[in-house]
This record gives C-alpha cells, structure tokens and sequence, in this order.
C-alpha cells in the first residue's frame, strides 16, 4: 500500500533493542511519519537466511528481583498491624461489650419509635392492669426515680406542681415528666419496657438494627468472641428489641445483657462490676459506644478497648471523643481470624 518495501517480501524483519509503542487512544499521524518511524527500527537480514527458524525473544531481565508474586519477599511489616488503634478481634480481645443507641440500632428508632410509642400508650397500659399492686409498685417505683433527682431537676418541679389523685394518675404523670427531661431511671425504663413488649407482642413495633450488626454477630459466634449488651434501657427492653428485630431473633448470640442495675453508664464502677460479672479483667474487654462520657468511664475502670461508635444521626464529636478509636461499622473489629 506504501511506496516503502512490503514488509511481507523474502527479507526478514528484526526489532531492534528499542521498543515500539503504539497507543491506541492517539490518532494516526501521516502515513510518511509513521513509515519513517518503523524505518528507523527495522533492519534487514540476509535474504538467505531460513524463513521457519524462529527468531530469539530478547528477555527483560531484573537484576533485583527476587521470588515471589510483584517480587515481593517476606518483609517484617509487624509495626503496621500493631499501630492500628482500632481492635481487631479475636486477635486483641474476646469479650465485646455493645451499647445499643447509636451503635448496634440507630438512635433515631429509638427516640422516634420507642420513646413516643411508649408515652402515647402508657395510659392504655395501665389502664389494662387491674392488679391494683401492681400498679402501686409501678407508681412507687417512678416516685423513688424522681426522689433520686437534684432538688434542682426540672423533673422535680414538673411533678410537684401537678394534683394526682390516685396512682394511675401518678404513673401518667411521672412518665411524661421523666421523659420529657430524657431521664434514664431504672423504674422508667422498667415500665417503659412493658409497654413496648405489648408492641412487640401485636405486631406493631419492629427492633431496628444497623445491616452490619448481623454479619458481625455471625463473626463473633464463629471466632468464639462473646458478644455482650449494656445499655440504659431495661434488660427486658433489650431482649424485645433484638428478639423481635427487623433482621429476626438476634438473642441468641448474645452471653449476657447489662442495664442500669449495674451502675450507671457514666460511672466507671459500674464496667468494673460487669467485668467481675463476665469473670474477666477490665483489660480484657472492647467496649464500643457512642457517649464519650461513657467511654472515659469505661477507660477510667481499665477497660482496655473503649471504642467509639459514629453513625448517621449521632451526637457530634468533640474533642474528647476524638481520642478514641473510631469506627463507622461494627465489622470494622472484625478482621484477623483466629
């Protein structure tokens, strides 16, 4: 097709040393430009030579490599695996210790489903009771929440100015007060977690849990890490919660579960009291919340992973959560096998 010798005629071509690069995503240039290239790294052999005998491959060699897939050899990187903050489990710990809100189920399930389903249902539920002590430990149980407050709690003043003429009444009243001022008391949570178990029960309420937590879960059962819930809300709201979760009956995987019977969640006694529960060492147990007042307590008791859960709708942090590790997804921890 060119003016230039057929490179198929009875003349052998050779490549010399230099390489040839064509790059298909750039236009052609002039034909005589692109033959003047091939010109100058193509000579001819002898038209006597054997056309069948193949000719030699010229073989880039690396003086520098060494065996091995990209020669990689069998460096020492123990540093990068020891430097991450964030635990890995089982190879850091085997005891995870799991806050619920903010962590395992988004906050705004329960501050938006839970808590308005409970106070919108209370008189409902009590008025279905028609054991009359029943209802007096309720109404007791709520006064002795407030009791414990700061004279100064808005709570206290909100209560003191209302008239309650039996028990039933007291039980409304003292709810909305509590909640209204995001009081975590243990006769709260307690009534709180009755009502939603009716819920649960008709159907009506469904336990939200993140898409992470499930696969974590199967991780922890199959690794042999022990799985374990603290939280603010009652033992049995726990249960409700996660035995009746979007994702199905997730009781099962857990080995224990903690509220405020044990201390408050601010207060570093209360992990060392969980610790001798579970019959380990502070030291050994990742604690992951999204409360930086929880996680400098749970330090301060010598739990030796505190770690700090960020998901969408949580608090902002601050500094001080800042100086935790931080993860986005549960199954963050999980990675190094047994």
């Amino acid at each position: 097709m060119h003016d230039e010798q057929d490179l198929s005629s009875s003349s052998t071509c050779c490549f010399s040393d230099e390489t040839i690069v064509a790059h298909s995503a750039a236009p052609f240039q002039h034909t005589a430009s692109i033959n003047n290239k091939f010109k100058a790294n193509i000579s001819y052999s002898s038209p006597n030579k054997n056309m069948s005998e193949p000719l030699a491959k010229r073989q880039k060699v690396d003086t520098n490599a060494t065996n091995g897939f990209n020669a990689a050899t069998d460096i020492d990187n123990a540093s990068d695996l020891t430097e991450n903050k964030v635990p890995i489990l089982p190879r850091d710990v085997k005891i995870l210790l799991l806050d619920i809100e903010g962590c395992t189920t988004s906050i705004s399930f329960v501050h938006d489903v839970l808590f308005p389903f409970a106070r919108n249902n209370v008189e409902k539920y009590i008025n279905d009771v028609n054991d009359e002590d029943a209802i007096a430990t309720i109404a007791s149980s709520l006064v002795e929440d407030v009791g414990k407050l700061d004279d100064s709690h808005p709570t206290k003043n909100a209560v003191g100015e209302i008239e309650i003429s039996d028990d039933k009444q007291k039980i409304q009243e003292y709810v909305k007060a509590l909640m209204d001022n995001d009081v975590k008391a243990t006769g709260l949570k307690s009534l709180q977690g009755k009502i939603w178990k009716a819920g649960y029960a008709s159907g009506e309420l469904k336990g939200h849990v993140y898409d992470d937590f499930k696969p974590l879960l199967d991780w922890c059962k199959d690794q042999d890490v022990s799985v374990n819930i603290y939280s603010s809300g009652s033992i049995g709201a726990q249960k409700l919660l996660f035995g009746h979760s979007v994702k199905g009956d997730l009781c099962p995987y857990f080995d224990h579960h903690f509220d405020t019977t044990s201390g408050g969640k601010k207060e570093s006694p209360s992990y060392q009291t969980i610790a001798k529960a579970l019959a380990v060492e502070p030291k050994d147990i990742c604690f992951v919340s999204d409360a930086e007042a929880e996680l400098v307590a749970a330090r301060e008791a010598g739990i030796g992973f505190p770690v700090m859960s960020v998901r969408p709708g949580n608090a902002p942090l601050t500094s001080v959560g800042r100086e935790f590790p931080i993860i986005y997804s549960l199954l963050q921890v999980c990675g190094s096998g047994k």
